[in-house]
């Protein structure tokens, strides 16, 4: 049995509850909260109910405390603060009382993922975090599954979708303008771009994956990071978060001119891929030419069926 509180009730809350109604398992859903409102039920939540919730959360006073409420994985689907603080604070506190974090909110462990690694460690949690990097593309998971044996030493990826949709608007004929308001129409990008075009969002990234793939202690106020020059885009360029291990170790995420062959060029603008490469073995190469809501749902569904 797995009882689940929600935290966020936005596209990927909405996809993920769509994902949970049709698959035949033992999740229950105890409790779901947004901005405007908390529900949580002792029984456990029906679909109504939490349809109800989503039409008018308003309607439910926000007031309880959460840690002390009884279920096991709290599933953080939240817009991300700029800071982390309250993402920390929020995940140290529910580790401490018996929970489970399964996350596809990046800022806490993009700014303290060594503080929260160590809780996980210390108050022997589970701490998953699949959707944070590529949406519905499996990275973590997939190191887990299928290459435990195995020492990663190098990653290239697109982990930032807004960017790539622009960037490839932009080489295929549309101004900057136009691409932008395309990256909103196509549900790609929020109103407020920023984070992606200026780098900070695949900086986060690349933090993440140096602490949990490369066991590197960083944060992203350690990481000199660019992003477009909006006012010069250019063909075979790409903004990818880049960490290496060969010589010695370095993280990047910045934009790079590619070689006219690399397969990354080849990526859908709604796509996401990343190649991983091992010190014992050929690299392997992920992509996927869509993601969105639902993809990045799926991967916090995996995360919590494994947990």
């Amino acid at each position: 049995m797995r009882k689940l509180y929600l935290a966020g009730a936005g596209n990927v809350s909405k996809n993920l509850l769509s994902l949970i109604s049709n698959l035949n398992s033992d999740i229950k859903i105890m409790g779901i909260e947004n901005s405007r409102g908390q529900l949580f039920s002792e029984e456990s939540l029906s679909m109504a109910d939490i349809n109800n919730f989503m039409k008018s959360p308003e309607d439910y006073r926000k007031s309880l405390n959460i840690s002390k409420m009884d279920f096991d994985i709290y599933v953080d689907m939240r817009t991300a603060s700029k800071n982390g603080e309250r993402e920390r604070d929020d995940y140290i506190n529910l580790m401490k009382n018996g929970k489970h974090i399964v996350t596809a909110n990046k800022s806490g462990l993009a700014n303290f993922f060594p503080e929260i690694g160590k809780a996980s460690s210390e108050f022997d949690k589970k701490l998953y975090f699949e959707a944070t990097v590529a949406g519905g593309l499996p990275v973590f998971s997939l190191i887990r599954s299928s290459f435990p044996s195995f020492t990663v030493d190098s990653f290239t990826g697109v982990v930032n979708l807004t960017s790539n949709f622009v960037m490839k608007k932009v080489n295929d004929g549309m101004n900057l303008e136009e691409a932008k308001r395309k990256a909103m129409e196509e549900g790609v990008a929020e109103t407020d771009m920023t984070d992606d075009l200026d780098g900070t969002d695949s900086a986060r990234k690349a933090v993440i994956i140096a602490n949990s793939l490369f066991h590197k202690p960083m944060r992203l106020k350690d990481l000199k990071y660019s992003g477009i020059d909006e006012n010069n885009i250019k063909k075979n360029e790409m903004l990818l978060a880049k960490i290496s291990m060969n010589k010695e170790f370095s993280v990047e995420s910045r934009v790079f001119t590619l070689n006219s062959e690399d397969p990354f060029l080849r990526l859908a603008p709604m796509g996401m891929a990343c190649s991983i490469g091992f010190k014992e073995r050929n690299p392997v190469y992920i992509s996927e030419d869509m993601d969105g809501p639902l993809e990045t749902a799926g991967a916090v569904l995996s995360d919590i069926l494994s947990v």
